[in-house]
C-alpha cells in the first residue's frame, strides 16, 4: 500500500473515531459511484485498526432502469466480497414523480434518507455514514447563497447531524477533495459506477458543478472552492456561538415542555433582540424534532411579531402558536 493511500486511511479512521464512538456499529450509504465506493473501501480499511460492525445500504431510485440495477449489483457483490451485510431498496420507476413535491433531486434525497433512517433503526445502527466531500461542500454553500440563505445555509453541510432521535448521520470525508478520492480509487484499481445523470443539466447540482463553478474559477477566482469552504467554516464558528446564546435564552424562557406542547415566557424572550429570538425558536423546533422544511422566513418573522400582542398563528405541520398573558404557547396537533 502506498504512503498516500495509508495516509487517507489513517485520516478516515481518525475522522470516524471523532464522529462515532469507538466500536459503535456504522451503516454505510453506498450508491456505487466513485465517492461512496471509496468511502466503503476506506471504512473497511480503517476498521482493521479500530474494529466495528459495518454494513452497506443502497437505494435504487428506479429512474435509470438497467443502469440502476447494475449499480445495485456492483454494491451488493462488493459488500459480499467484504463479508458485510447488504440492505437494498428499489423504488418503482414513477415513485419520485407521483409521491413527492419539489424537484426530483429533493424527492430522491428525501426517500434516500428515510430508507437509511429506517434500516439503521431496524438493524441497530446508531450511525450512518455518507460520502460527501469538500467539493460537495463548496457546491452546497454556493447553491445556498444563490437561493438567498441565512447563516445556517452558509455553514453548508455539517460533519454530523441527527437523522432521527436515535440515529446520527456522519460525513467522515468532508475534509477530502474529489481529487483525493479519485486518486485513491485509481491507486487501488477500485471499481465504481459512472452515473450518466451526473452530467445532465436537468439537475441543479450538475449545473453548479459542470458550468457555474468552472466559470467562476476561470473568470473570477481560481480558488473559489477553497473560498466557499472557508466561508462554511467561518459560518460554523459563528453559529456555534449563536447556538450557545440561543440555548441560554431557551433555558431562561421555557416554563414547561412536552412532546407536543411548549410554554415560554414572553417577557423573558423579549429581553433579547429579535434575530436571537428567531434563532432560539429554530433551535427549539430542532430540539423537538418538529419538521421545519415548510417553515419560511416569513413564518419565523410572524412568530416573533406574535410576542408583541395577544394573538395566534397557524404554522405548517399542524403547529399552532398562541400569545396570551405572559405566555407563548406552541402546540403540535
Amino acid at each position: 500500500m502506498s504512503a498516500p493511500q495509508q495516509q487517507l486511511i489513517d485520516r478516515t479512521r481518525s475522522r470516524i473515531s471523532e464522529l462515532a464512538p469507538q466500536n459503535a456499529p456504522l451503516l454505510l450509504a453506498v450508491s456505487g459511484g466513485l465517492d461512496s465506493m471509496v468511502l466503503l473501501k476506506l471504512a473497511v480499511a480503517a476498521s482493521t485498526a479500530e474494529p466495528r460492525e459495518l454494513a452497506v445500504a443502497h437505494m435504487d431510485h428506479g429512474l435509470r432502469g438497467a443502469a440502476g440495477q447494475a449499480d445495485a449489483q456492483l454494491v451488493q457483490s462488493t459488500a459480499a466480497q467484504l463479508g458485510l451485510r447488504f440492505f437494498l431498496e428499489t423504488l418503482a420507476p414513477d415513485a419520485l414523480r407521483t409521491d413527492h413535491a419539489g424537484s426530483p433531486e429533493e424527492a430522491a434525497r428525501t426517500c434516500r434518507y428515510r430508507f437509511l433512517e429506517r434500516i439503521a433503526q431496524e438493524q441497530g445502527f446508531p450511525f450512518v455514514a455518507v460520502a460527501h466531500h469538500a467539493d460537495d461542500q463548496a457546491e452546497t454553500v454556493l447553491f445556498n447563497i444563490i437561493r438567498g440563505t441565512g447563516l445556517s445555509g452558509l455553514r453548508g453541510m455539517r460533519d454530523q447531524r441527527p437523522l432521527s432521535s436515535t440515529v446520527r448521520l456522519i460525513r467522515p470525508l468532508l475534509e477530502f477533495t474529489r481529487a483525493d478520492l479519485r486518486s485513491f480509487a485509481a491507486d487501488c484499481s477500485l471499481p465504481y459506477a459512472e452515473d450518466a445523470s451526473n452530467s445532465s443539466p436537468e439537475f441543479t447540482r450538475n449545473r453548479l458543478r459542470n458550468h457555474i463553478l468552472p466559470l467562476l474559477r476561470e473568470s473570477m477566482n481560481p480558488a473559489v472552492d477553497q473560498a466557499l469552504i472557508r466561508l462554511a467554516r467561518q459560518a460554523t464558528e459563528q453559529l456555534q456561538c449563536l447556538d450557545a446564546t440561543a440555548d441560554q435564552l431557551l433555558a431562561l424562557a421555557i416554563l414547561d415542555c412536552s412532546e407536543f406542547t411548549i410554554r415560554l415566557s414572553r417577557s423573558r424572550l423579549l429581553q433579547s433582540p429579535e434575530p436571537l429570538i428567531r434563532h432560539a425558536l429554530i433551535r427549539l423546533w430542532d430540539r423537538q424534532s418538529w419538521p421545519r422544511q415548510r417553515m419560511t422566513s416569513d413564518h419565523w418573522l410572524r412568530m416573533t411579531a406574535l410576542l408583541q400582542r395577544p394573538s395566534s398563528l397557524s404554522l405548517p405541520e399542524n403547529i399552532l402558536a398562541e400569545s396570551r398573558a405572559d405566555l407563548l404557547i406552541l402546540r403540535r396537533h
